[in-house]
């Protein structure tokens, strides 16, 4: 290492003692001026680093869910997205207001409140333009607010289409309603299919449901899933004692309308069709029935569970 002269000069000088030399540096420094040194100011997270990215280690930083719904609000954010830099300009946010409006049909008057929150929001930012967090929040909304507005399932499908599909996936009414929300949401061409080759740009669980699942449901293998296959993916599994249930009380139910004196063979035969027309007069009530009792028993036996664990504890 190369010296300057005037570092050799200063370590070829003769130790001094504690007095002439250690407290005469120790007065100078309390004496010449501070230099403060200017603070650099940190460069402002964008929509990439916070999130807003559709990148995966964003969402390692992020506290808001990371379900299906996020993923798939990115796959329509794409969409909309013509210069591909992340965030949507107050023009881009129009086009899909119009777009949505398609898709939920009067439900869509609802959504008023959440497009002036987001203009509101890209009116106070630098760049006036929304990123990727507002807009999967807005979608979150819409999701909402269409899946408890029961006006928006039937201008898609009749009752009896609706229970059919709510029995099949072990879906209530407005979990049926939300899927097909985001249904409408992906349905780019408004054909009423999906396909499977935009779903398979999509990111994180969204991706590997698609690999599980939807694609096993293209069972034409046409590359389209109607509403039903992809309603596959949400489906739940129904106990088998559920189903024997229903099967027990429409079966009851049958009996009963057949045993009844004071009616004519017309009659019953019109009310037995009505329960087979309309069974949803009988599944809806068993299944909240069960939904209760269940609920009821795994609190009691939670409760019982931690209760011994508390007296376990105790005698530790």
């Amino acid at each position: 290492m190369i010296q300057s002269p005037g570092h050799q000069a200063r370590t070829s000088r003769p130790k001094q003692s504690f007095y002439s030399h250690d407290v005469f540096r120790t007065a100078c420094f309390f004496c010449r001026p501070r230099m403060y040194a200017h603070k650099v100011p940190k460069p402002q997270a964008t929509a990439a680093s916070q999130g807003g990215s559709l990148g995966g280690l964003s969402v390692l930083t992020n506290t808001r869910p990371v379900d299906r719904l996020r993923f798939q609000s990115m796959l329509v954010f794409k969409q909309f997205d013509s210069d591909g830099d992340g965030k949507l300009a107050l023009e881009e946010l129009d086009q899909y207001a119009a777009y949505s409006a398609e898709r939920f049909g009067p439900a869509a008057e609802q959504f008023a409140p959440l497009y002036e929150k987001l203009r509101a929001e890209a009116a106070l930012a630098p760049s006036g333009c929304i990123d990727v967090e507002s807009f999967i929040e807005l979608v979150r909304g819409q999701v909402k607010l269409a899946s408890n507005n029961t006006s928006f399932p039937r201008s898609v499908f009749n009752d009896t289409e609706l229970n059919r599909l709510g029995w099949d996936s072990a879906l209530s009414p407005t979990e049926v309603a939300a899927v097909l929300a985001i249904f409408r949401l992906l349905d780019f061409n408004l054909d009423n299919y999906v396909k499977l080759e935009d779903l398979r740009k999509a990111q994180g669980i969204e991706r590997e449901l698609v690999a599980d699942k939807l694609e096993d449901a293209d069972t034409n293998e046409d590359g389209f899933l109607s509403f039903k296959d992809f309603l596959t993916s949400y489906a739940r599994e129904r106990p088998v004692i559920l189903n024997m249930v229903v099967l027990l009380a429409h079966t009851a139910l049958f009996w009963f309308i057949l045993n009844l004196p004071m009616l004519d063979i017309p009659v019953k035969a019109v009310l037995c069709l009505g329960v087979l027309l309309k069974p949803q007069f009988v599944t809806a009530p068993v299944i909240k029935l069960y939904q209760i009792l269940r609920t009821v028993v795994d609190r009691a036996r939670a409760e019982i569970e931690m209760a011994g664990d508390r007296g376990r504890g105790a005698t530790a």
